[in-house]
């Protein structure tokens, strides 16, 4: 027990100070007071509850095996605490939140390998006194507030970069500071005890991913399978959806995901329609990790296609079946420019095509803010000479590049197609001036 008081700093005294006072004031005032009952309710709900002891307990057998080892001891116990709300808890809301859970996890590991917890282990090892850290926890926590606020506000950059630098220059203080005390009382910092505190979390991190990945599944299965029970297919069918997702796409939450979207544009009515879904897809994802080859005259790979811009940062969605014959994908609206009010620039990268080949690529902008069209077109510019150079050669771009720099209206013929550039005008409604321009090269 006096291992756990005696590991205890003066900052989390501090931190606990002002935590006890925030609680207090909750409760003091009738305003907050009656919300604090709901989000106890909330913290307790089952749905929440059940996946954080689970948490607790893999956490525990962790644990265990260190105890076992003889690595872990009561005199981890606070740190290890610590680690299960700040890292465990807040790991596990990421994954089930984050858009693209492949990369959430990626960014996480790559967080518990990095240099900064080394930082932070340094800055943490030797706090200021207790009257220092009471006054300094408020102010720092206030500029951290300001500075985040900030940069979700244009017209407050320059605080954003004020109170950016103030946070950069406390942060640096704490770190000096400690790396000071470590150096002066080096016979105190470089024990075994210490090696452990920097040690155990990252090994718990570590050992915790297998339990991350596994929550990962779960939300994308539990989310997935609640979407398609409303737009996609029948109640009755879900159980065999979620059997034929379990034994054949498995952990592949790409391909879950555009399972998905599949079964909510057929919309199958019966296990064999939505069993088809499926076998199409699996194949449709063989012929995208093995694509054949595609003669001139027919157009392109629509998986090279895929490619050819993402040299400047466009990124497509899947080359998929839209209706009767058409096939096609396109990469999300780049916004350029800071735009005024809700409308901005944007741009464009479209594929359309067969199930085999690609015949349509398209490049299109379209300028909502005149003000800032200039770095709009320019980048128009660029995507479309980039275009032309993949899709059919450096030469075109030599041959075309002056008239597509002009912006202006031309069509000409290319080997097996042509290409063309055409601009349209927003006549009428809520954009003043504004218009788009299409870049298209066409084959087959």
């Amino acid at each position: 027990m006096n291992a756990i008081i005696n590991s205890i700093s003066d900052r989390e005294i501090a931190s606990a100070i002002w935590l006890a006072v925030f609680v207090a004031f909750v409760l003091i005032n009738r305003s907050t007071h009656d919300s604090l009952g709901a989000v106890i309710r909330a913290l307790f709900h089952p749905a929440l509850i059940i996946p954080l002891w689970l948490a607790a307990l893999y956490a525990t057998g962790e644990i265990f095996l260190l105890s076992c080892m003889g690595w872990w001891s009561v005199a981890n116990l606070k740190t290890t605490i610590l680690w299960l709300v700040t890292f465990a808890f807040v790991t596990m809301f990421e994954v089930a939140t984050a858009k693209n859970r492949k990369a959430g996890l990626g960014k996480i590991t790559a967080e518990i390998l990095s240099v900064a917890v080394l930082v932070t282990f340094i800055a943490e090892l030797y706090s200021f006194p207790l009257i220092v850290e009471l006054i300094a926890l408020p102010f720092v926590t206030i500029v951290v507030l300001m500075a985040e606020m900030a940069k979700h506000k244009p017209e407050h950059a320059l605080v954003g970069k004020l109170m950016g630098c103030l946070s950069g220059l406390i942060g640096f203080s704490y770190i000096g500071f400690s790396l000071w005390k470590s150096i002066e009382l080096w016979r105190d910092t470089f024990t075994r005890a210490n090696w452990l505190e920097l040690v155990i979390p990252i090994i718990l991190s570590v050992a915790f991913l297998p339990f991350l990945y596994a929550w990962r599944i779960y939300v994308a299965y539990n989310e997935i399978f609640t979407t398609i029970s409303i737009f996609g297919i029948d109640r009755a069918l879900v159980p065999y959806a979620r059997w034929l997702a379990i034994t054949r796409i498995r952990a592949d939450l790409d391909l879950l995901e555009r399972w998905r979207r599949s079964i909510q544009s057929a919309r199958p009515a019966n296990k064999v329609e939505l069993k088809h879904t499926l076998t199409a897809l699996l194949a449709l994802k063989e012929r995208e990790a093995a694509p054949p080859t595609v003669p001139p005259k027919e157009g392109w790979s629509p998986y090279l296609a895929m490619q050819f811009l993402a040299d400047v940062g466009v990124e497509t969605g899947h080359y998929i079946h839209r209706y009767e014959d058409e096939w096609g994908a396109s990469s999300p609206m780049r916004e350029l420019g800071k735009g005024d009010g809700i409308w901005r620039n944007n741009i464009a990268y479209y594929i359309n095509g067969t199930q085999h080949a690609a015949t349509v690529l398209k490049v299109k902008l379209n300028v909502n803010v005149t003000a800032d069209r200039t770095e709009a077109e320019n980048v128009f510019i660029l995507h479309a000479m980039h275009l032309l150079e993949h899709a059919v050669s450096f030469d075109a771009v030599e041959r075309f590049k002056l008239q597509i720099a002009s912006l202006e209206d031309f069509q000409a013929d290319i080997p097996f197609g042509l290409v063309s550039l055409s601009r349209e005008n927003f006549d009428g409604g809520a954009i003043k001036g504004g218009y788009s321009c299409m870049f298209t090269v066409r084959r087959g």
